[in-house]
């Protein structure tokens, strides 16, 4: 048993706590002396959770729990709580959070569990571990779509209620407690003490602060401070837990000044949502359940079932939830229509592809018939352009033999340019001829072309 005393004194002393005020004090006045004193400490010493809540009733899960009536699941949260298990555990009532989250795990996974009921009769105990498991409950009562609710039975304090927290919904009994949402830390100077006994402690350390804080010696205002400072923010991350998951306002929950509400004072609070026994509670839950499965016909699908359990028993937290999925939903459906409009204006791109298509690939005839009429029209376009230079043409022999529009205004030019000359082309040639002896070279050929050009 002495060799275990380092791990209960660790629990105790020097490191931030989510517990009641009393049952701290009880525990760091019962025990604290014997530790400091190396005695021994008995489980019989230790706070022990009632007998008869570690029995349960009915099949009972390996990791812990029980399966009450109408497929409800009951886990209890017993004791003092801790990060890690020991001989503690059975010993002397206390409860892990590692236990705890195998218990959940277990029993939200199991087929024939329709929701879990979490049965809290807690003081509170480490902070370590605490947050962790609070948010693994929320988010396996998410990807299950099996609901969690609470039951305060007797106390739900601290770190207590930080696991309690968690739940959809929270009852408490007539004379429940809930609350004491803070942290503290406790130190022992024991540095007189060792003056009295003759015993001088030197640390010889690497680190200014690596000794800041041990017990033999007056607690230093900067290991004061670091350790005020850790409280602080833990208990801001215990606010901040607390708000998210009841979805009250963290300055009201701040107010409370880590305060104990018992019975309908919770609810009034709003720590709580109802006030009754555990018995009236878990037939509620099974109600509720009932008339959830009754309402949704589609009650295997996860995401119908979430929806469902936001909008019909969970809290105004879970509403916001419940507000972000149907935003996600309307993003889908956004998505989904800007996919349907450019899958439209894809089809009709694809359309005008294949227009143009059909067009770039028309017959050889079309294409010939086309470039036949375009030369047609040329060469009829030359006819008045050859009578303002003084030049029969032809036309229907140019048409006739295939002559091209460059070729036919080729023979119009060389015509007018040729004068009165003998005509070398029946398709054109000067209207009237001039003098037979007259042979023109090639200059003066220019030069009779470049005066009918100026006639034009």
């Amino acid at each position: 048993m002495p060799r275990d005393l380092p791990l209960v004194a660790s629990l105790l002393f020097d490191t931030p706590l989510l517990i009641h005020r009393g049952k701290a004090n009880t525990i760091l006045n019962a025990i604290g002396p014997r530790i400091l004193d190396g005695l021994a400490v008995s489980a019989s010493e230790l706070p022990r959770a009632p007998r008869e809540a570690r029995a349960g009733q009915g099949r009972a899960f390996r990791s812990g729990g029980y399966m009450a009536d109408n497929g409800i699941a009951v886990l209890p949260v017993l004791g003092t709580l801790i990060r890690r298990g020991s001989w503690m555990d059975s010993e002397s009532g206390l409860t892990s959070y590692s236990a705890l989250a195998d218990a959940v795990t277990e029993i939200m996974y199991d087929p024939a569990v329709r929701g879990l009921m979490l049965e809290v009769d807690s003081p509170g105990g480490e902070a370590n571990g605490c947050f962790d498991l609070a948010r693994f409950i929320r988010s396996a009562s998410e990807a299950t779509g099996k609901p969690v609710w609470g039951h305060a039975n007797e106390v739900a304090a601290s770190a207590g209620y930080g696991v309690i927290s968690a739940a959809s919904k929270i009852w408490a009994a007539t004379t429940s407690e809930l609350g004491s949402i803070g942290c503290l830390a406790a130190h022992v100077d024991v540095s007189e003490a060792d003056k009295m006994a003759g015993v001088r402690w030197t640390y010889i350390f690497y680190g200014a602060e690596k000794a800041d804080g041990n017990m033999h010696e007056p607690l230093s205002n900067r290991a004061r401070d670091a350790v005020q400072a850790d409280v602080d923010a833990l208990g801001e991350m215990f606010v901040q837990l607390v708000s998210q998951h009841r979805g009250i306002d963290a300055a009201k929950i701040r107010a409370t000044e880590a305060c104990m509400y018992r019975g309908v004072d919770a609810v009034e609070s709003g720590l709580a949502d109802n006030s009754g026994t555990f018995d009236e509670a878990l037939q509620a839950f099974a109600d509720s359940v009932d008339d959830l499965q009754t309402a949704s016909p589609q009650v295997l699908s996860k995401s119908k079932l979430k929806v469902g359990l936001m909008t019909k028993v969970l809290s105004a937290a879970e509403k916001t939830a419940a507000e972000a999925e149907t935003a996600r939903l309307a993003a889908e459906a956004e998505t989904a229509r800007v996919a349907a409009e450019a899958e439209t204006a894809r089809i009709a791109a694809e359309a005008e592809t294949a227009r143009l298509a059909a067009e770039a690939n028309a017959t050889d005839a079309e294409k010939a018939t086309k470039a036949e009429r375009t030369r047609c029209e040329g060469l009829a376009s030359i006819t008045a352009q050859a009578d303002r230079l003084g030049v029969t043409f032809n036309v229907t022999e140019a048409i006739t033999k295939g002559m091209s529009v460059a070729d036919a205004r080729s023979k119009v030019l060389d015509a007018a340019a040729a004068g009165d000359a003998a005509p070398v082309s029946t398709i054109a040639q000067p209207k009237a001829i001039a003098e037979a002896s007259k042979v023109l070279d090639a200059g003066q050929k220019v030069s009779a072309w470049a005066k009918a050009m100026k006639r034009r």
